[in-house]
């Protein structure tokens, strides 16, 4: 009788514990949960295209494209820039980010303050 009542015992904990756990799992939202697949993809590439590039910096991929235009606006009227630009390669028409120098430039970026008329 005793050893029923720890079976069952167990057998109840262990049922709640994978009902709670379902739960916490389906009540992530669906968003965060590709965010997090697709960080770890970035994480691992040299280059990124511009959707990955804008998942690594948090920002949107027409802010980003925004900030690309606007420096080049400025590049174009003034002939020169102030501060470091965003730094990507052009191949074939599409722009790609290297890593390092993305991070570089957002740490720069970020202690001199940068405003982007967005």
């Amino acid at each position: 009788m005793l050893e029923n009542k720890s079976l069952l015992t167990s057998s109840l904990i262990l049922s709640i514990g994978i009902i709670i756990g379902c739960y916490l799992l389906a009540s992530k939202p669906v968003s965060e949960v590709i965010d997090s697949s697709s960080k770890s993809e970035v994480q691992g590439s040299i280059l990124l295209n511009i959707k990955e590039t804008s998942v690594l910096l948090g920002i949107s991929e027409d802010e980003l494209k925004k900030i690309m235009a606007e420096e080049k606006r400025i590049l174009n009227t003034t002939g020169s820039y102030d501060g470091p630009m965003l730094p990507y390669i052009v191949i074939e028409g599409k722009q790609y980010f290297e890593r390092t120098q993305l991070l570089l430039w957002a740490q720069e970026s970020a202690t001199l303050h940068k405003e982007y008329g967005l």
